[in-house]
């Protein structure tokens, strides 16, 4: 009888080593123990207010780097560049009887400095909430069609190799602006391996710039580590 009560004491002791280790491993899973706190990722955006007027989503890619206050707490800087899309009608409405624009390039880039609350952190299945302000800025390019000279060029292997002229794109106008904006947004993290996790964020940004300020969802996807 006492040996059937040991091996159960040991049994229920095996268990409990096991499941207090799979619990610790659960609450550490998604690495918010670690000081600093990194995310990677890249998803698409959405121009959103008088922006979809003017501009069409396209991709957009996400790097943050921070620190754990607490489990629950984060504080990070983001940068975060955007690439936007034109319509042909916008630039038909741009167009004069003596320039004419054949393509527009669009992006948008901002440094942010967030904060992030968790909610379970112990969780596989983080949910978070973001928020926290910038600088913004955007940059315009409109080019024409064209041929362009391309100079002489020294190669270590074959000497000089001569320029000419090829189809390429001349610049016809280009603008920046620059300024304050905002962010709030909120995210899942799914832990995987290792203290990294999964996540995906949605955010709303509003830009304050000359002109028409820009606002937009953008929808990442990533690695946080």
């Amino acid at each position: 009888m006492r040996k059937i009560l040991r091996v159960r004491a040991c049994s229920v002791a095996v268990f409990s080593l096991i499941a207090l280790t799979w619990a610790a491993g659960a609450s550490w899973a998604g690495g918010y123990y670690h000081k600093g706190t990194f995310m990677l990722g890249g998803g698409f955006n959405n121009p959103v207010g008088d922006a979809s007027n003017f501009l069409k989503g396209s991709g957009s890619i996400f790097f943050a780097a921070g620190k754990n206050l607490t489990p629950k707490t984060a504080v990070q800087i983001e940068y975060q560049h955007n690439w936007f899309d034109v319509s042909q009608e916008v630039l038909d409405r741009a167009a004069t009887d003596s320039t004419s624009f054949d393509n527009a390039h669009v992006s948008m880039w901002s440094i942010c400095l967030n904060g992030i609350y968790r909610i379970h952190p112990e969780k596989d299945i983080v949910p978070w909430f973001t928020g926290g302000i910038g600088y913004y800025k955007r940059n315009i390019m409109l080019t024409q069609n064209a041929l362009i000279y391309y100079p002489p060029i020294w190669d270590p292997w074959w000497g000089w190799i001569d320029g000419g002229w090829s189809p390429g794109e001349a610049i016809s106008g280009q603008r920046s602006d620059s300024g304050a904006g905002f962010n709030v947004g909120l995210g899942l993290d799914l832990s995987i391996d290792s203290g990294a996790s999964l996540f995906v964020d949605a955010r709303y940004h509003r830009a304050y710039l000359d002109g028409v300020d820009v606002q937009m969802i953008p929808i990442m996807f990533g690695v946080r580590w």
